[in-house]
């Protein structure tokens, strides 16, 4: 599989909008979003430039030979975080009518953080998003970042072992939409 990972473009933001909604488990990348007003609030919130899931902190990686989006992967500097995430929260409650006051803080200042990972079904299994995840990295490494960290569901310990091969130890329990999570850290 020949991919070239880029920084996303505006043109990304149906795409990516689709990455948040599987990463948080609300949405099967191959589902239809016609009718789902969540789509609509997310990409919203993908284009809004101080939002949590603003478009341009995602990098994006694409089938070299067919010109496709195949996965993202959202990463920025955990000292925007707090604000980020309180505006988009608060906009995604209003147009939603859904509380989201039952999540713990995913990151903080000094760490680099690794949000809404996601990757096309199809394009699974050819380390696209390892691809992605050492990207990240070292696009915080050039920021001067050397702790990194993401969640995964607390009930997935699969996905916990792939982030302990790449580099990432269990730090802590956090509750993230009311469900259970493990926050991972990484020192480079």
């Amino acid at each position: 599989m020949d991919i070239i990972i880029r920084d996303a473009e505006i043109e990304d933001v149906p795409f990516l909008a689709r990455c948040v909604m599987a990463a948080v488990g609300t949405l099967d990348l191959e589902d239809d979003t016609k009718d789902n007003p969540s789509y609509d609030t997310i990409c919203e919130l993908c284009a809004m430039e101080h939002s949590l899931y603003c478009w341009n902190h995602f990098r994006v990686a694409v089938d070299r030979a067919t010109g496709k989006p195949v996965g993202s992967l959202l990463a920025y500097d955990g000292k925007r975080y707090a604000r980020a995430r309180e505006m988009s929260f608060s906009y995604a409650e209003e147009k939603l009518g859904i509380r989201f006051d039952d999540s713990d803080m995913e990151t903080c200042r000094g760490e680099y953080y690794l949000d809404s990972m996601a990757v096309l079904p199809e394009y699974r299994g050819h380390r696209i998003g390892h691809a992605l995840i050492q990207d990240a990295i070292e696009q915080g490494r050039q920021d001067r970042h050397t702790r990194f960290t993401l969640i995964a569901e607390k009930d997935a310990p699969a996905l916990q072992s792939y982030y302990s091969l790449l580099g990432f130890a269990p730090e802590e329990e956090i509750l993230f939409f009311g469900q259970p999570y493990v926050r991972m850290v990484h020192n480079v």
